[in-house]
């Protein structure tokens, strides 16, 4: 900093000739002002130069806002020990010197004089005999204001330059004239130092303005873009509380919260408490306030009424909130900023601006920074909430689709079901039909066998007889015997008989089977034996089972068990029948199905299960089409080989009409096993009420036995 190492005299400046001479040294002074386009540093440097050229005790500079009738002193130079008079004034409390600080006139330490006439006519006073000029005593925060200039500045606002002493002090015109000339410089520092920061604070604004528009196009979690906004909002206003208040938010949680989050997105961290509807950051070590805050308050009913902004300076001078507003109090809040933040006309949201650590006057470029953000944020406010209106028509669009789905799903079991009942009803009254008509003439060719039997025997031991008692035989007998082969007959007859019989046996056996398996003359559900079942099913198939392909039995001991049986035995061919297709498709040798039996107690039940596993070693399911084996219709056969039902069927019958589970796991040419399960005892649930297991429940794999090699 430039100083001056001797007091000036001003008495050399009246001449001409010294006009160069102070032409420099104010060049000089303005020069050092004007090195910075920063405000602060504008104005400090200002009075400090005053102050050592004056050789004064205090200089300071100080700005009156008319609006408001107060001072703010922003900048001073003083002694070592000297108090500070940075702060806030009314000018209730300067006295006599407030009105003329009020008309913006040029103040003496022996009076007061008008612009622009007061120069010219202190000039003339003080060049004569100035010790002798009478004034009154003028004051200025307890020290005498021997000089105070009057500055061009900011709207709506003068700026002053203060000179105090301890003591009186006489002024000559040259240095009142030079305080003018730097005093009518710095009024045009201070223009270009507030440009600059309203260009500054412009950037500031679009700059996060920019940063929330962005943010709003990368993601719509309005909770995500309040909570950094107003992060960012904090630290561009050098506030101590921001606060979002929405006023209607349907996307939020029924009960209130609290949750903490770190705002990355701002300058500095901070922490970021919520509440139902309301967002709010606070500078430490200040403590929350949205636990307090009333969102039926004066203030926030004002502005939900008005649409406008709230500018309080100063809380307790506001009618509307008073000194004894608890929540005022308990958030510690000296000064508040509200800004509605409106989009087509509706209020969406209410940004609270609040300084707790001192009373602050609210410049129009922070109401304009605060209005850009709010607006900004109440558009990102409305593009979330049509983002969630789309959401919740998208899931209830998803819903509906899933419904269809699951009706059509159940459409395709019910006319599976309804193909497979009438392929059953055809097939079993078929059944029965060909049994019965079977049956009749087969049972009384099995019963006669046993008297023909007799009966040829008898003939044959008669016709020994007549051959013991003729002692010759005539030549046309001899002829018949040889004609007919006698001895063949004799030996061959009761071969031929007990084919016969063999082969009625068989018959009569097969049509047991088939009434076995059509169960038409029994009870729809009864307690039977699995094993019987699962027998007779291999009777069915005795002519599709190859000789190269080996059956293998591993029964258990089962108790008996209450099904549906002939249900149950359509299940067993349908598996039995896909296994034998897989081991005559496959390569393994020799080629094997082998079923096993056993009783289970699954999930610690007390009541007993059955588990029945037809296993293969033939070419396996690829795993592709796995997840889709017990869909109605599908199949991986060619064309007019297979529709698809059986294992939709047998799914259905295990699953919900014995409450049961089918499971599979297969591996390609590594062959398969199905798995049934199923309750000893059936209980009493309708059909439409048994569980449907999901996709991972049908393919769900048994880890407990190996595939057969």
């Amino acid at each position: 900093m430039y100083s001056f190492p001797f007091c000036v005299n001003w008495s050399l400046f009246h001449g001409k000739q010294h006009a160069a001479s102070q032409a420099a040294l104010l060049r000089r002074i303005v020069d050092r002002i004007r090195n910075s386009l920063e405000l602060h540093v504008v104005l400090q440097t200002a009075v400090d130069e005053i102050a050592e050229l004056l050789n004064i005790d205090h200089c300071l500079f100080f700005w009156h806002f008319d609006e408001l009738d107060r001072i703010q002193v922003v900048c001073e130079h003083r002694a070592e020990l000297a108090p500070s008079y940075i702060g806030n004034y009314s000018l209730s409390q300067l006295g006599a010197i407030a009105s003329l600080i009020q008309r913006g006139e040029l103040v003496l330490g022996t009076g007061h004089l008008s612009q622009p006439f007061g120069l010219h006519l202190i000039t003339r006073l003080l060049a004569g005999r100035s010790t002798k000029m009478p004034a009154p005593e003028t004051t200025l925060l307890g020290k005498h204001a021997s000089l105070l200039i009057p500055v061009e500045g900011q709207e709506r606002s003068t700026g002053f330059i203060a000179c105090l002493s301890n003591r009186p002090r006489h002024w000559s015109g040259a240095e009142v004239e030079f305080m003018q000339a730097i005093a009518q410089q710095l009024g045009i520092a201070i223009c270009q130092a507030q440009l600059y920061e309203r260009t500054q604070r412009q950037a500031q604004r679009e700059r996060l303005v920019n940063q929330i528009t962005s943010q709003t196009r990368q993601s719509l979690n309005l909770k995500s873009i309040l909570k950094a906004a107003i992060a960012q909002l904090l630290e561009a206003l050098a506030v101590d509380r921001c606060l979002v208040h929405l006023v209607e938010d349907p996307d939020q949680d029924d009960e209130p919260s609290a949750e903490l989050t770190v705002g990355a997105q701002a300058e500095q961290s901070h922490t970021v408490f919520r509440r139902k509807h309301l967002f709010e950051v606070c500078r430490e070590p200040l403590p929350p306030s949205i636990h307090d805050f009333d969102t039926d308050g004066p203030i926030t009913r004002w502005v939900i009424q008005t649409r406008r902004q709230v500018v309080i300076s100063d809380v307790n001078q506001d009618e509307r909130i008073g000194p004894n507003n608890q929540e005022y109090q308990l958030a510690k809040i000296k000064s508040s900023l509200v800004i509605p933040a409106q989009a087509d006309g509706k209020l969406q949201a209410i940004l609270y601006l609040n300084q707790c650590s001192h009373i602050r006057y609210w410049s129009k470029d922070d109401q304009k920074l605060a209005q850009a953000v709010a607006d900004q944020l109440a558009i990102s406010i409305q593009q979330a909430h049509l983002y969630h209106q789309t959401r919740q028509q998208a899931q209830a669009s998803a819903e509906q689709a899933k419904q269809l789905a699951a009706a059509l799903q159940e459409l395709q079991q019910t006319q599976a079901q309804l193909i497979q009942s009438e392929k059953m009803s055809s097939l079993g009254q078929m059944v029965a039909g060909v049994a019965h008509e079977i049956n009749n003439p087969i049972s009384f060719i099995y019963g006669n066998i046993p008297y023909v039997e007799r009966y040829v025997r008898d003939l044959l031991h008669l016709v020994e007889g007549y051959q013991q008692c003729m002692s010759s035989q005539s030549s046309a007998l001899k002829a018949l015997e040889a004609d007919i082969e006698y001895d063949f007959l004799v030996q061959d007859l009761p071969r031929v008989l007990k084919s016969m019989k063999s082969g009625a046996g068989r018959i009569r056996e097969i049509i047991l089977s088939l009434r076995a398996f059509a169960r038409l003359d029994e009870a729809s559900c009864k307690v039977v034996d699995i094993h019987d079942g699962i027998e007779s099913t291999l009777a069915m198939l005795k002519n599709r089972i190859q000789a190269d392909v080996a059956i293998a039995r591993e029964y258990g001991q089962l108790p008996m068990v209450e099904c549906f049986p002939a249900l149950l035995n359509q299940v067993f061919i349908n598996l039995l029948t896909n296994a034998l297709e897989a081991v005559e498709h496959g390569t393994a040798a020799p080629k094997t199905i082998i079923i096993s039996t056993e009783t289970i107690y699954p999930d610690e039940s007390e009541q007993p299960w059955v588990r029945i596993r037809f296993a293969d070693n033939g070419c396996g399911i690829p795993r592709a089409v796995q997840p889709k084996v017990f869909d109605p219709f599908f199949t991986t056969k060619a064309v007019g080989q297979g529709c698809g039902l059986g294992l939709a069927i047998s799914y259905q019958t295990i699953v919900h009409q014995h409450g049961g589970r089918l499971t599979f796991r297969s591996a390609p040419n590594r062959g398969t096993e199905f798995c049934i399960e199923i309750p000893v005892e059936q209980a009493v649930v309708p059909q439409g009420d048994r569980p449907i297991p999901n996709a991972g429940q049908m393919q769900q794999s048994n880890p407990e036995r190996a595939l057969p090699r």
